[in-house]
């Protein structure tokens, strides 16, 4: 029995990973896990690693599987992590992914442009004079089909972000690049936290509780109107017109 159960046990996380392996997020999250460890860990001095990086500028946001930065210049990377046969070319909108010997195509939005994107807010950030490199890494190594100046096998990463470039950065153009990023995401993260705060205050208001205090929001009859107030005035004094 014991030898039953643990078969049906293997037989279902077998199904279970089977699923997982086919969903885009988890490939997604595998593609950047494998890109993480090959770029590795920030080397003070040698190289900076920014990992899944978010930008807010001004009403649109952005996330950036990775960034980094050596004395070559700063490096924007996208990951995919796409099975199959890819075709499609810097110009293109639409990539196309080919699958079992052609009976099954996907399109998707030309990561190269979605790159460029990136670059584009980053300029913004950045000091001037600061070279920026955008790199889409294909996982897979499946980028022979592919026309692109910036689209890369896994196995020719490193090649790319280590070709030597002249001039070279300084250690404190790095770590100003470095400080640069790092003030954007936090200006990034007070954004999303006030939006966040905001919904939350909505979402409080809107089930008829005081955002402030958590009392019952009453209908009463002021100078001006009727309004919605605190169940605990005068100690609290808010009110929702």
């Amino acid at each position: 029995m014991i030898v039953f159960y643990g078969i049906v046990i293997i037989f279902f996380a077998a199904i279970i990973f089977k699923i997982c392996q086919k969903s885009p997020t988890i490939r997604g999250w595998q593609g950047e896990r494998t890109v993480r460890r090959v770029l590795g860990a920030t080397r003070p001095g040698v190289q900076y690693v920014l990992n899944n990086y978010k930008l807010v500028d001004g009403e649109t946001s952005c996330q950036i599987d990775h960034i980094l930065i050596n004395e070559n210049g700063v490096f924007v990377i996208e990951t995919k992590n796409y099975s199959g046969r890819i075709y499609g070319s810097d110009e293109q909108q639409k990539w196309t992914q080919v699958l079992a010997h052609g009976k099954v195509k996907n399109k998707f939005y030309n990561p190269v442009k979605q790159n460029d994107t990136h670059v584009y807010r980053l300029r913004k950030v950045l000091p001037q004079g600061i070279p920026l490199f955008p790199v889409v890494v294909f996982v897979q190594n499946n980028t022979q089909f592919l026309q692109s100046r910036t689209a890369v096998p896994l196995a020719r990463l490193l090649q790319v972000i280590h070709i030597c470039r002249v001039p070279k950065l300084t250690t404190e153009q790095m770590e100003s690049a470095l400080l640069a990023l790092k003030n954007a995401r936090a200006d990034t993260l007070k954004k999303e936290e006030h939006l966040q705060n905001i919904r939350r205050m909505q979402e409080t208001i809107a089930e008829g509780r005081c955002p402030r205090c958590g009392g019952k929001l009453i209908l009463r009859n002021g100078k001006y109107g009727y309004f919605y107030g605190c169940e605990n005035y005068p100690s609290c004094t808010f009110k929702k017109k």
